[in-house]
């Protein structure tokens, strides 16, 4: 028994459709086991501040694994190297606000009365579809690479129904002699 090219195509894209939907939703198992490292790298890019606490040997792997674009561009081994420090001297703080050691002069408490608290703006449609797409983490696909994926299995799919309907499409007879 022959097998027909259009049921190949068809397990083909069946094929390819299933691995791009495994590759872009991780499972829940990958997630739960995140080095500590990872979590320290994933609290700093949540908001640009490390706000739970770690051991010291988390943080001391997190600076040897900050991904070059971050190490280069942002204050995260700054963020990460105040909360080691704060770690070692026991602190109860991250290391990332002030931390009170120096003396006040107690003016703070005056320039606070008069001032306003504003209002955080809404975010743009552009930055909550990216926060959507779960972008933000240290594991987690750049944006260029899913766009791509998405071009590639378009040009799969819109090729593999060109090959089928020209296989479908029934063969017209010759001119009459």
């Amino acid at each position: 028994m022959r097998i027909r090219p259009a049921a190949i195509t068809l397990a083909l894209l069946v094929l390819v459709a299933g691995l791009a939907a495994a590759t872009v939703r991780p499972s829940s198992a990958a997630a739960a086991g995140k080095p500590c490292w990872e979590r320290v790298i994933d609290d700093w890019l949540d908001n640009g501040t490390i706000d739970k606490q770690y051991r010291a040997a988390c943080y001391q792997q997190a600076l040897k694994h900050v991904p070059e674009d971050l190490r280069d561009y942002s204050n995260i081994t700054d963020a990460i190297s105040a909360a080691l420090s704060a770690t070692l001297r026991g602190d109860s703080g991250n290391g990332n606000g002030p931390s009170g050691g120096g003396s006040s002069s107690g003016n703070d408490t005056q320039t606070g009365k008069n001032r306003a608290v504003q209002g955080v703006p809404a975010q743009s449609y552009y930055r909550r579809a990216i926060d959507n797409l779960g972008t933000t983490k240290a594991n987690s696909l750049p944006i260029p690479l899913l766009v791509l994926a998405a071009l590639g299995a378009l040009l799969l799919v819109s090729a593999g129904g060109l090959a089928a309907s020209k296989r479908l499409k029934p063969r017209r007879p010759g001119p009459p002699r």
